[in-house]
């Protein structure tokens, strides 16, 4: 196959990039890959990494610059974008390598790790980055416990982590890894705590009634929609607000968690509005709740 076709391959298989040794096993000579650069036709967009598609436009382009020019993975936050974790690329590209070598023209922010077995590393885009369970603990140092919960709660949903997973994974020996020690604090904080924060969201609302901040509730009321009966743990029917624990639920079922998705959008759809704390919240700041509830009811009644 002529160069030329290779090129246009790989550039569609990368972001419309190549690097100068990936140039040079097509068959391109060092003299053709300046020379399109002096006219160019190519543009430098990295150290040793080329735009060979000048003009286009992708968000990723620059992520996957860094990590042909570093030959290393995309990590952390970069790679919590790829794999779905977060929202956004970070301003600057997040990568790894194994080694010192000094990359200081590259504009990314390197990282440098000494574990980087192959069980951490997977593609994703066409960009090599590290895997679900690595970047997950990657992350877990960097982000705050609120976040935190999101990524994993993102994780668990797309089916990239499951908790057998993340158990067995954090048996490896993690001398040194950062994110060990606040992703396990995460795992046991949100091990499914639907339980307790119920109990707790009972004794909230049951001061607040006693106080005459808000009006008694029923309690596990009976709503029946469209042929199925739901109970609620906490409801105000007259208002048709209704208040429940939001469970981690870390072991459950992607099963259970869409039947949860259902069951709430028939619940709003029929017209009941749902108030849904989580045991952070309803441990570290209980009167934001009540004010919450009492606000809701007073703009239904």
């Amino acid at each position: 196959m002529a160069p030329e076709q290779k090129l246009q391959r790989l550039a569609a298989r990368q972001h419309g990039l190549a690097s100068r040794q990936q140039l040079l096993r097509m068959g391109f000579t060092s003299r053709q890959v300046t020379g399109r650069v002096a006219r160019g036709l190519w543009h430098r967009v990295a150290p040793c990494v080329y735009d060979v598609v000048p003009g286009s436009i992708d968000l990723r382009r620059p992520l996957h610059a860094a990590v042909l020019s570093s030959e290393g993975w995309a990590s952390h936050r970069s790679a919590g974008e790829l794999l779905g974790y977060l929202d956004a690329q970070p301003a600057r590209p997040d990568i790894v390598i194994a080694d010192d070598r000094c990359l200081a023209s590259l504009e990314a922010n390197v990282h440098r790790s000494r574990h980087l077995g192959a069980s951490e590393r997977t593609t994703v885009d066409g960009i090599v980055c590290t895997s679900a369970m690595r970047t997950l603990l990657d992350l877990a140092h960097l982000v705050t416990e609120t976040m935190l919960d999101d990524v994993i709660g993102r994780g668990l949903v797309s089916r990239r982590i499951t908790m057998r997973r993340v158990d067995t994974y954090l048996r490896r020996p993690m001398i040194g890894r950062r994110g060990a020690s606040p992703l396990r604090a995460a795992l046991e904080r949100h091990r499914d705590r639907s339980g307790e924060t119920q109990s707790l969201l009972e004794v909230l609302v049951d001061r607040a009634v006693a106080s005459g901040s808000l009006p008694p509730p029923a309690r596990q009321h009976v709503v029946r929609i469209a042929g199925e009966v739901f109970h609620l743990d906490l409801a105000w029917p007259s208002a048709m607000v209704f208040v429940e624990a939001d469970g981690f639920a870390f072991h459950s079922s992607r099963r259970q968690f869409l039947g949860d998705r259902h069951r709430q959008n028939l619940l709003v759809v029929s017209g009941w509005l749902p108030l849904r704390y989580t045991w952070p919240v309803a441990n570290s700041d209980p009167d934001m709740i009540v004010r919450q509830v009492r606000t809701v009811l007073s703009s239904r009644s």
